[in-house]
């Protein structure tokens, strides 16, 4: 090999491996220059770096022409098909353009690595993993004011005693947090699937959720329904069908977690399954895979429940969603809309940070109500979850399906009426809680008038914060006290 050659490809090994395509591709080209057959052993990985880039035509391209005409050597052919393959595919698969892509900021990340973010079902707080140069696991919290994300705060309490732990899921009422954790001596295997439950003094102490659920193999990444019915999980354990899959567990009329079942082939593949997250509408599955195909290694994939109860084929979540990278989590906000990703990209502010994502019109998860489901509810006072006011402000900031199916419902049953309720924390004044509160209501009132529901069929009432249903001592318990809700009235 004559030294140029030797020199550029030197340069181009270490600009792959820190991702710096430019540069790679520039000293590939020039070794290619120099000494082509030298140069060839590296080709599909130089090919690869376009894909890095989102460019999938130009390997495509190279690579049609290349399989076609039997030019590559032997031990390049699989690693080039397999290449060929994912090119394939993204330059097939239609990009969105509402997809929007941008850094959480400053008060989520940091120069440590922050991952597996959890939004609530209320979308008013945010739970990530940061990981401390690469050691040890903490759970982080940021609340949702009007300004955005505060900034985020290490939980305290037992929850994070232990320096190995994974994803967490909160339940609706935030009374129950499940986590993944490795405790010596309480587990079953290496990771089992913890929870902890709010008091007025913090969490509690850890309790693994037991043998129906946890093995003697690894467990991880678990999903609440908002329902709280059931339990969505990764596991390695060997009667799947490939290296992880995905399972759940349901609880039973006592309140008991039955055997966890595989969540079967049309989620899961010979290849690695995880992340499940389970949207607010309780019928749209989330997870990561490299066994389906996709834009590189593991995408992101979302999979619907059907009225058979059975998971539909996954649709992959898209370019720029996914790249050539793997992408590992996602957690989606109850507008069905918004969502959390972890991701290590160009403006990353130290390793993988969190990312929020405007997604694809055809992956995001939805609510939807019906007047059967309605009636089931007259008489029941119901919170709004994914209707958003800015701290100390009467403006509806987002008015979640909820609303729209409110409107819908009330449209078509013109003898139902509806009761609107405005509730606040402790926190301030009682009497100015008391008349934001009465605004509140007032502001959803006028919504629903202006979606041409009669104002003489709407009723509301501000009780400020004198009907908390948590405790005003935690920010979780002020978080769920500060509600707008409803009830149907025949």
């Amino acid at each position: 090999m004559g030294h140029a050659a030797f020199s550029q490809l030197s340069v181009f090994q270490e600009a792959f491996e820190q991702k710096k395509i430019t540069e790679g591709i520039h000293a590939f080209d020039k070794a290619w220059i120099e000494d082509s057959n030298e140069a060839k052993p590296f080709l599909v990985k130089y090919l690869s770096l376009y894909a890095m880039k989102g460019d999938y035509k130009t390997p495509y391209t190279n690579l049609q022409a290349l399989i076609a005409s039997n030019a590559l050597p032997t031990y390049l052919q699989e690693k080039a098909e397999k290449l060929y393959q994912i090119c394939s595919f993204a330059i097939r698969y239609p990009l969105a353009k509402e997809i929007n892509i941008q850094n959480a900021g400053d008060s989520i990340n940091s120069k440590d690595a922050e991952y597996f973010p959890s939004i609530n079902f209320q979308d008013s707080s945010l739970l990530f993993m940061r990981r401390a140069n690469w050691q040890r696991e903490d759970f982080y919290i940021s609340y949702l004011n009007k300004d955005g994300f505060t900034k985020a705060q290490l939980m305290k309490d037992a929850l994070n005693n232990t320096a190995k732990k994974g994803s967490a899921s909160m339940s609706k009422d935030q009374q129950t947090l499940y986590f993944a954790a490795e405790y010596p001596g309480m587990g079953y295997g290496r990771y089992d699937i913890y929870k902890v439950i709010a008091t007025d003094s913090g969490w509690s102490s850890p309790k693994n959720v037991g043998r129906n659920i946890n093995t003697d193999f690894w467990e991880s990444a678990p999903s609440i329904s908002p329902d709280g019915k059931a339990l969505y999980f990764c596991s390695n354990r060997p009667d799947g069908y490939g290296g992880i899959d995905i399972y759940v567990s349901y609880k039973n009329e006592k309140g008991y977690w039955e055997e966890a079942e595989n969540l079967g082939p049309n989620i899961n593949t010979p290849a690695d399954e995880q992340s499940p997250f389970i949207h607010a509408d309780n019928q749209s599955l989330y997870f990561s895979s490299n066994g389906w195909p996709g834009f590189g290694g593991s995408d992101i994939f979302v999979s619907r429940k059907n009225k058979a109860d059975e998971w539909t084929k996954p649709i992959n979540l898209g370019y720029p969603i996914n790249t050539y990278d793997n992408e590992g989590s996602i957690s989606v906000a109850s507008n069905g809309q918004d969502a959390f990703m972890a991701s290590d990209r160009a403006d990353t502010k130290g390793g993988l940070d969190i990312y929020k994502v405007v997604l694809a019109e055809k992956t995001r998860g939805f609510i939807k109500e019906d007047s059967a489901s309605f009636a089931v509810l007259a008489n029941q006072t119901t919170n709004f979850n994914a209707v958003l006011f800015d701290i100390n402000a009467d403006q509806i900031k987002y008015a979640g399906p909820e609303l729209d199916s409110v409107a819908q419902f009330l449209r078509l049953n013109k003898k139902a009426t509806i009761l609107i309720e405005g509730h606040t924390d402790n926190t301030g004044n009682p009497a100015q809680n008391k008349l934001l509160s009465t605004k509140r209501a007032e502001a959803i009132k006028q919504w629903l008038i202006n979606h041409q529901v009669e104002a003489s069929r709407i009723s509301t009432i501000g009780y400020g914060d004198t009907m908390p249903i948590a405790s005003n001592n935690t920010e979780a318990g002020r978080a769920l006290n500060r509600r707008t809700s409803f009830k149907i009235i025949f």
